[in-house]
């Protein structure tokens, strides 16, 4: 397996929660028909991931609450924005341009025009869906063709992932010190789940029956090599910071 098909080792539990969590949204929406081990797995990786959120105390309200729907409300902004672009591209004067448009525009009408008024679970999933899609997926020539897009697909992108943050686990619940040990201690628990059985499974049978595995793998992947570049721009400005306050 290569380095972006194992989630690095210095993952704290906010970051396998939320990756987890990814996977098992992309699992579950998928529904691709798989062998039994690996359905086991991730149905097993369901339940920790909801042991893990459950070692946190529930937060008071309003603890988040305005910082999720402030996100939901600009994702919500950034989806009608890429509707709109793709609209005007349907009348563009260039040929291509107004063909690829009306590829994505398809797209779009196949997940929901108006799915950013969906539930938030709904929501999350089939937008980041579309982003895949657009950005690394079957579309993604027909999408660069679109000047502008992929500003949009960034951007829903980033706040589809500050909007797991926010949803799965509050400041005042990570404040605290009992809870804070019990979440790492599950956290090494689901970090070896997917390390150990779910992504060497998965990457296995991606070679062996692409047909069945290809779409899933390369997702997740995707979500993968992201992490761990959060990961390692996390642990490099931590290093730093103990540098700095050596030399104080």
């Amino acid at each position: 397996m290569n380095k972006n098909q194992q989630l690095l080792a210095h993952a704290n539990a906010k970051e396998v929660v939320v990756l987890g969590q990814m996977f098992v949204n992309i699992w579950r929406y998928e529904n691709p028909k798989i062998n039994d081990q690996l359905h086991k797995h991730l149905k097993e990786l369901e339940h920790q991931i909801l042991i893990l959120r459950n070692a946190y105390r529930q937060p008071r309200k309003g603890t988040y609450t305005n910082d999720l729907n402030k996100l939901n409300k600009q994702i919500a902004s950034l989806f009608m924005g890429l509707k709109h672009l793709v609209k005007s591209y349907l009348h563009h004067p260039d040929e291509d341009k107004r063909r690829d448009a009306k590829i994505v525009w398809r797209l779009i009408v196949a997940i929901g025009v108006n799915v950013h008024k969906t539930n938030r679970s709904k929501k999350v999933v089939c937008l980041r869906n579309l982003v895949q899609i657009l950005s690394v997926g079957e579309l993604k020539s027909e999408a660069k063709n679109l000047d502008g897009l992929e500003v949009f697909l960034a951007g829903i992108e980033d706040l589809i992932e500050e909007s797991d943050a926010s949803y799965l686990l509050s400041a005042e619940e990570r404040a605290q010190r009992k809870e804070r040990v019990q979440a790492t201690a599950q956290a090494q628990k689901v970090h070896k789940l997917l390390n150990e059985e779910i992504l060497p499974i998965l990457f296995t049978f991606q070679k062996l029956e692409p047909e069945s595995y290809d779409r899933m793998a390369r997702t997740f992947q995707v979500s993968l090599k992201k992490m761990n570049q959060k990961i390692r721009k996390r642990r490099a400005d931590w290093v730093k910071r103990r540098e700095e306050a050596k030399e104080v």
